[in-house]
């Protein structure tokens, strides 16, 4: 059935990426979880309708474009939509920089629910480029990268030579290859599927009993039930990619459908909003490549990592009063323990 979206509120642009989609092709769209059927109340800069489900406690896209536009969208995706240093110079950096992602609080958290991450066999689920997966070695784990697209896969595994499962996650056929893990992390990525139950069951099937999934994703429950917080909250603003935004109630409620102990659950925020209202260029890639070059030198220098902290601590003092508020909550991170037999990972 068509979806109509004439006459819906449509929310001011932020994000300058806005996908370019057929309007006139859009199909109606159930909840993803329940399959309840939602009549969208708002619609996203993209002119997509989004709905609310109150069993579910989420937002999702309910009208939505045809599947092979939102295929095409993520081939060449690192490097036009996002584009992203993907060169032999950054992947050596990534490998050779042991101090990456110290403070990454994904890994943080896991590590400190499983005694630490060596030893620990790891899958990223929409590895991206690789970050995590190279910080997840320097920690001693044995990890393992999913991604749709193929120029991130062809990186993480030619570049940072890391073992790589492309395309959709098949768990029979990742476990025949790499076996069961330890841990699995969807960082940013549950909210992109057309059918993202599909995603979660997979990532539970490729896990140990007593192993660990971490979630990352942006926090719906900040745009609550209330038509007027939908339209003040940023998260329907950009990205404009995804296609539901999971609550804490939604946590819950899947926690209980699938025998999982939600064992971490928090909040946090999203500086990386700031410039998001320009266009991402190859350019701006390379100066972000430069500036992480730069850091590299500066974290060699002990007198220099004192100086920038203390410069950091000043700024953060004077302009606590300002801050924007998009920084606060728009991130919900919560890990879950897969249970059933056997025991739980040490």
């Amino acid at each position: 059935m068509q979806a109509e979206t004439v006459g819906l509120p449509v929310l001011p642009p932020l994000d300058a990426r806005i996908p370019t989609w057929s309007l006139d092709k859009l199909e109606l769209r159930q909840c993803p979880l329940c399959r309840s059927n939602n009549h969208p109340s708002l619609a996203r800069p993209d002119r997509l309708g989004i709905a609310f489900c109150g069993k579910c406690q989420l937002w999702y896209v309910s009208c939505l474009p045809c599947l092979e536009e939102i295929r095409k969208l993520y081939q060449g995706y690192w490097f036009s939509f996002r584009p992203k240093d993907l060169s032999k110079s950054y992947a050596t950096r990534l490998q050779s920089d042991m101090a990456l992602g110290k403070n990454d609080i994904r890994l943080n958290r896991l590590s400190a629910l499983c005694k630490g991450l060596e030893g620990k066999q790891l899958l990223e689920i929409g590895c991206g480029c690789g970050e995590l997966l190279v910080t997840a070695r320097h920690r001693g784990s044995a990890v393992v990268g999913n991604d749709i697209s193929q120029e991130a896969c062809s990186f993480v595994r030619d570049l940072l030579q890391i073992p790589v499962c492309p395309g959709e996650l098949c768990d029979s056929q990742f476990t025949s290859q790499f076996g069961q893990m330890d841990v699995v992390v969807m960082s940013d990525l549950i909210e992109h599927p057309v059918e993202p139950l599909r995603t979660l069951e997979s990532a539970l099937n490729v896990l140990k009993p007593g192993g660990l999934l971490l979630i990352l994703t942006p926090n719906g429950g900040e745009a609550s039930d209330n038509l007027q917080c939908a339209k003040e909250w940023v998260g329907f603003r950009v990205d404009l990619e995804h296609l539901q935004y999971l609550s804490a109630a939604t946590i819950f409620t899947l926690a209980y459908r699938y025998d999982c102990r939600i064992e971490h659950l928090e909040t946090f925020g999203y500086p990386w909003l700031e410039g998001i209202d320009r266009l991402p260029t190859e350019s701006g890639a390379a100066l972000q490549s430069v500036k992480d070059r730069i850091r590299a030198k500066f974290r060699k220098s002990n007198l220099a990592r004192r100086s920038v902290r203390a410069i950091h601590a000043f700024l953060n003092t004077t302009r606590e009063e300002q801050r924007d508020p998009r920084l606060g909550t728009y991130h919900l991170i919560t890990i879950l323990r897969k249970m059933g037999s056997g025991r739980e990972i040490p």
